[in-house]
This record gives structure tokens, sequence and C-alpha cells, in this order.
């Protein structure tokens, strides 16, 4: 974990906010199976966003999970960073998805 602590005046106010990266892990419980008939059980992921906070800017992909074969209840292992300023509303959105290999 990395805090920085930033101080700023504006108008001869004084204002201070942390900065800090924050350390997300993801698991799932009991998931919908969407493989299809006859197809098995699904190979979840997740992709993880952080949300622009403001107007202007955009959304910061953290990156993707791991493929889980066949498991509706995945405890992925991969870990990702977010920047987090205390006080300050982040939202993060995670997406599950289903791999879906193709026939070719």
């Amino acid at each position: 974990t990395t805090t920085t602590t930033t101080t700023q005046t504006h108008n001869n106010t004084r204002t201070s906010s942390v900065s800090m990266k924050v350390l997300i892990t993801l698991h799932a419980l009991k998931l919908k199976n969407v493989a299809g008939a006859f197809k098995g059980t699904s190979d979840p992921y997740a992709v993880v966003t952080q949300v622009a906070n403001e107007p202007g800017t955009t959304p910061k992909v953290l990156g993707k999970t791991e493929i889980i074969k066949n498991n509706l209840s995945p405890h992925w292992t991969t870990r990702f960073e977010a920047d987090y300023e205390l006080g300050k509303p982040t939202r993060i959105n995670v997406g599950v998805y289903d791999e879906v290999k193709k026939k070719g």
C-alpha cells in the first residue's frame, strides 16, 4: 500500500487529501451456468474497471482475471490495484463473463 498526502491551498483555504492504492481480490458464488445445453459448465472470468468519477475523464480498465474452467463459484487469484483518495467516492465495476471457444 502506497500512501501520499497532498496539501493544496485554494482561495486561502487549506485542504489536505490522502491518496492510496487499494488491493482488490475477487470470488463469486453460485453463478448461473450460461454455457448452453450439452456444453458443460461455464468458464468464468472477470473484467475490473475503475469508473470515471468526473466529467471529461475516462474509465480505467484495471485488468482481467484468469479463466476458471467448469466452475460456478470461482476464486480468482488475480489481484488488482486501484487509486483511492480518502473521503472521495471511488466506483469499481466488475463484469463477469463466460469464455466462449469458437469452433473453427
